[in-house]
């Protein structure tokens, strides 16, 4: 399957998926991946960088679907196909390459994920039916995303900042 253009803007502007397996009991696992990029013309990755279930699911059973969307046009598209997991090989070195000269940080990565696209699938909210175009979509959105932000960041002023204990 081959990515068009589209597919890859919105990959570059998200930069955020969320990816669904199955796990062994037969139980959907959605997890996000923050890493989601475009390897070629038939293959996403992402590096597995603490995400012992996704990469346990994966080895056994490799069927994987991605969701990727973009806030504020509210559309994207859903990526189904076969992932395969890489470590200390040549796919898992440039896939950290890219990652880390494009985000100027490095940290610790346990596997590349690298996706064989079967199906591509467009996603699109339903928002569109009250929306004359995405130009329409986007305008209202950074709108209310503003707002949004506003209200949250007032909430965070009234607790202590968020920390992650390592």
């Amino acid at each position: 399957m081959k990515l068009d253009q589209d597919m890859r803007a919105v990959i570059q502007a998200a930069h955020l998926c969320f990816a669904a397996t199955v796990t062994p009991e037969r139980r959907p696992n959605l997890s996000p991946k923050g890493t989601i990029r475009v390897w070629d013309d038939d293959h996403l990755f992402f590096l597995d960088i603490a995400s012992p279930r996704t990469r346990a699911n994966l080895e056994q059973n490799p069927w994987i679907e991605l969701n990727v969307v973009d806030q504020i046009s509210r559309r994207g598209y859903r990526f189904l196909g076969l992932a395969s997991l890489h470590r200390n090989d040549e796919v898992y070195g440039e896939a950290t390459r890219r990652v880390f000269a494009e985000e100027g940080a490095t940290y610790p990565v346990e596997a590349v994920v690298l996706v064989s696209v079967d199906r591509v699938e467009p996603l699109i909210s339903p928002g569109y039916w009250t929306v004359t175009d995405e130009a329409a979509m986007r305008a209202m959105w950074h709108q209310r995303r503003a707002g949004l932000d506003r209200e949250f960041e007032m909430f965070l002023a009234k607790r202590p900042p968020f920390q992650v204990k390592r």
